[in-house]
């Protein structure tokens, strides 16, 4: 089966600077991201967030459950390499993850952050979705990585 992946970081993404929490999501991006997991049901996440480096993978998943996101839906993290090479982490997984699993392929792959240059040294930008730090996941990004993903 071929699998679409969503490289997610956090702060900037799913918790915006403008949430008044800063431990928890912003409920309008996590719908957003909702709508772009049902929108397209191959679709699967991978964490690639700094959150990554202070939570256990355990209690990333229980901070992933409480906010009704779909935890059957992650596949893992990127590799801890150093946050100031996030494109380099997701080269990795990528160039792993055929070693992970031989039934289940990446087919497209969507990166969605809020510090996109270091990413950008790597990883073509057609993949890349800049998310702004104060907004986070908006509708509009959310549309656009539903069409990156259906124009396969």
């Amino acid at each position: 089966m071929l699998l679409n992946v969503i490289f997610l970081d956090i702060d900037g993404v799913l918790n915006p600077l403008a949430t008044d929490h800063p431990h928890v999501f912003s409920p309008a991006c996590v719908q957003q991201l909702q709508r772009i997991l049902s929108a397209s049901p191959q679709t699967h996440v991978v964490f690639s967030t700094t959150w990554r480096y202070g939570l256990s993978f355990f209690a990333l998943g229980w901070l992933w459950r409480q906010h009704d996101l779909p935890l059957g839906r992650v596949l893992g993290r990127t590799p801890e390499l150093d946050p100031s090479h996030r494109g380099e982490e997701i080269q990795q997984w990528l160039a792993q993850a055929p070693r992970r699993s031989r039934e289940h392929q990446v087919h497209r792959y969507a990166i969605l952050d809020d510090e996109v240059e270091p990413i950008l040294e790597t990883l073509p930008a057609s993949s890349v979705f800049a998310c702004h730090p104060t907004d986070g996941l908006t509708p509009s990004i959310a549309e656009r990585v539903i069409h990156h993903f259906a124009n396969s």
